[in-house]
């Protein structure tokens, strides 16, 4: 496996929202219902005034000629209201625009908000609401999981304690039976901890915590860490060292994302065969491919592979949870993008990640 160079990852703030005039182009209809209105009662006013008072025509041009100066001044009286309205409504856009990405410390100022402040105050407790129990969430699924975490790592640590220490004194049997505990306490260990953060992703309705960071790099460290596993298969890693891909997310989202599936690259690449790491921007999209040289799926499986808890090889050498790639479907929807796999038997698998650029603007 080729050396990994890390590159520095680029940072950067959002970039504040600025003020459009979208909103006010909305209440165009106003200008031209007025006007509309204005002509209307001009007319209405003329055919009354020459039934009635039978005006002459020179006093009807007198009144078509009050059209223009009637319609000026609806519209300059109409300016600064609209413009007041919209100011009150763009406020609630950009409300919404922030939580939607996230920012749930997000208040309106309520403040000479008129007839809107009810709206206000009611947009302000259900963000104080939705913080509340996204912190209570948190909280809950990090105490279960300490708590869960313990004592299978308690078994885990005395069982290999066992192993290292007992291969003088404990029969072939038992030491296997010792070893049976120890791998499948990792293996629940692993199970616990990947459910809850299925469960955490699923309540997930929008993604916080969002910075700026190379994405590149970021799979260069994920190889780092799965490069013991590699090492033992003597698994060769093809990656554009100088690839550089600046996104704007959340990183240790997306690292569970490229984890799970180099994860399951190792996990059914033989010995000696090959993992490749393409990425790219195109048409507003950073599009990730992880490529393995295994043994493939035919497409029974691969219609199943996102499913909860499904194995298609139930085999010690590539047991797992069933949860890894749920975990990838959900996180990889949640930042509004796509994944697809492509695989035929014996021709290995590609992993291909679309996540949109939109956000990065």
């Amino acid at each position: 496996m080729g050396n990994v160079t890390y590159n520095k990852i680029r940072s950067g703030k959002r970039n504040s929202h600025k003020k459009n005039n979208e909103v006010v182009k909305g209440f165009r209809w106003v200008y031209f219902m007025g006007t509309v209105i204005v002509v209307g009662s001009v007319m209405a006013y003329g055919l009354i005034g020459a039934i009635v008072f039978d005006f002459d025509d020179r006093s009807a041009l007198t009144m078509l000629a009050m059209v223009p100066l009637m319609s000026f001044v609806y519209t300059m009286a109409m300016r600064p209201v609209i413009r007041k309205l919209s100011g009150r409504i763009e406020k609630i856009t950009i409300a919404m625009d922030e939580v939607a990405n996230g920012n749930l410390d997000y208040q309106i100022d309520t403040k000479k908000s008129g007839e809107f402040k009810k709206a206000y105050s009611q947009f302000n407790s259900m963000t104080l609401e939705l913080k509340k129990t996204k912190q209570e969430m948190e909280d809950f699924t990090n105490e279960f999981a300490h708590e869960f975490k313990t004592p299978i790592t308690a078994i885990s640590g005395f069982s290999d304690h066992l192993l290292e220490t007992g291969k003088d004194i404990e029969t072939e049997e038992r030491l296997e039976q010792l070893k049976m505990i120890s791998e499948e306490s990792r293996r629940l260990l692993a199970l616990s901890m990947n459910t809850l953060l299925l469960s955490k992703v699923d309540a997930m309705q929008v993604v916080d915590n969002k910075e700026h960071y190379d994405l590149a790099e970021q799979l260069r460290r994920c190889v780092i860490l799965l490069s013991k596993e590699m090492d033992k298969k003597d698994i060769d890693l093809e990656m554009d060292e100088d690839m550089e891909l600046p996104f704007y997310g959340n990183e240790e989202l997306l690292q569970h994302v490229w984890i799970n599936i180099l994860n399951n690259a190792v996990k059914f690449t033989p010995k000696g065969g090959t993992i490749t790491i393409i990425g790219h921007n195109t048409d507003g999209e950073i599009v990730v491919s992880i490529s393995d040289t295994g043994a493939g799926m035919d497409e029974k499986t691969m219609q199943k592979i996102f499913d909860k808890y499904y194995q298609n090889d139930s085999s010690s050498i590539a047991r797992g949870s069933g949860i890894g790639l749920s975990i990838v479907k959900r996180i990889v929807v949640l930042c509004k993008g796509s994944i697809d796999v492509d695989s035929s038997i014996g021709n290995g698998t590609t992993f291909t990640v679309h996540l949109p650029l939109s956000d990065n603007i």
